[in-house]
């Protein structure tokens, strides 16, 4: 007997839309984990309301912790899963980075300085357009790549596991529902707990010594989507609407992706709240968040303006 035929690249890609339909609707209540609202230290986990003119091409760990280009790293281990493939590498000082390749390598730090820049926690990250690695699969020099240091020296702080969406101090605060309404501005589906990083600090920085973050966010700058969804497409960030309408007080946003019941809830007023902090960023703070990410003027200026008028769109929502 000749062995089974396997199945096909679309039959697997429709068992697989098939299997998240009929999933979509199982998902973990949606509560706080406190029995009272959080007060402003607990909210300062999560947001704290940013001083004036951050710098968005260093971002928050400012140029002193930036990898340093000119050495060699050797790779101890290859990223196979995700969307974007990488290397974790150690330095000749024997620190240890995470090193992720195009396409989700500009558009996750870009997203991380805009994210910043408004308020929410963020770890020091970095684009270095070109660099050099030994044991690399991948012939030198090798591919621009995101570098995020394991334990950067920033006032002690260390990833110790991860946080829910679903359930967390913050819910139905307009700081966590604002995060959920930016991350649907910037396309970003990608929404999972595995990407929310629970940090801490040996000593408080801005204001705490545990962070809520919101991290991994290059599946930003297309559309949602459950499956490819496009990262860094210009085309396809221009053309994906927004905003649907408002129905019964609640926003109707355009989304695609996995995790559509954490945004069945937003109100106006929440979408003007992001809104309002976005628009506070100047020009020059958001051509320094693209040029961190290595987009040259023309390009940043483009992905720019849309997200402006996406901004004048919430701004505009009445309640």
């Amino acid at each position: 007997m000749g062995q089974p035929k396997r199945p096909g690249p679309l039959v697997i890609a429709a068992l697989a839309i098939s299997s998240l339909i009929l999933t979509a609707g199982c998902h973990p209540p949606i509560k706080s984990t406190l029995p009272n609202p959080p007060d402003e230290a607990t909210l300062a986990q999560l947001w704290v309301n940013p001083e004036p003119g951050r710098d968005l091409f260093w971002g928050v760990g400012g140029k002193a912790l930036m990898p340093d280009a000119s050495a060699t790293y050797t790779v101890i281990e290859t990223k196979t899963s995700g969307f974007s493939k990488g290397y974790t590498v150690t330095g000749p000082d024997g620190k240890e980075w995470s090193a992720k390749f195009p396409p989700e390598a500009s558009t996750e730090v870009i997203a991380s300085r805009i994210h910043w820049g408004i308020g929410y926690h963020q770890p020091p990250i970095y684009y270095v357009p070109e660099w050099r690695a030994e044991k690399a699969t991948t012939p030198n020099p090798q591919k621009p790549a995101r570098f995020r240091e394991k334990k950067p020296d920033l006032h002690g702080l260390d990833a110790k596991g991860e946080w829910s969406y679903y359930q967390n101090p913050f819910v139905g605060t307009p700081q966590l529902q604002g995060l959920l309404v930016l991350e649907a501005m910037l396309g970003n589906s990608d929404i999972k707990d595995a990407q929310n990083a629970l940090y801490h600090l040996s000593e408080p920085f801005e204001g705490v010594q545990v962070w809520y973050v919101a991290r991994d966010l290059g599946q930003t700058f297309g559309r949602t989507g459950v499956i490819n969804a496009p990262r860094g497409d210009i085309k396809a960030f221009e053309e994906t609407p927004f905003i649907h309408g408002v129905t019964n007080g609640r926003v109707k946003l355009d989304w695609h992706g996995r995790h559509g019941a954490l945004l069945d809830n937003i109100k106006p007023s929440e979408v003007r709240w992001i809104c309002e902090r976005l628009n506070a960023l100047t020009d020059a703070q958001l051509a320094d968040a693209f040029r961190a990410g290595g987009y040259d003027p023309e390009l940043s200026q483009r992905f720019i303006r849309r997200l402006k008028q996406k901004i004048t769109e919430g701004l505009a929502l009445k309640d």
